[in-house]
């Protein structure tokens, strides 16, 4: 599978937009959460998977430019 700059735009996006969801709702601590235990769970959920999701893209960031560096070496021969 070749990597393509449309998928780590979806990515990037992707973690980014459930980092801006989950940062309001907050824990048990912090935003909404701190009064309701429903949104504190979907703020942790959520965080988490933001968390995950920019693990996923750091991955895919490495694989990408190690298959350009294959790219442009089969270019020069």
């Amino acid at each position: 599978m070749i990597i393509k700059g449309k998928l780590l735009i979806g990515v990037a996006i992707g973690a980014v937009a459930l980092f801006l969801i989950a940062s309001p709702l907050g824990d048990a601590h912090h935003g909404i959460g701190r009064h309701n235990k429903f949104a504190a769970d979907l703020g942790d959920t959520l965080f988490y998977a933001s968390l995950l999701a920019g693990v996923v893209l750091i991955v895919l960031l490495i694989i990408y430019l190690f298959q350009l560096g294959l790219r442009s070496r089969r270019a020069r021969t």
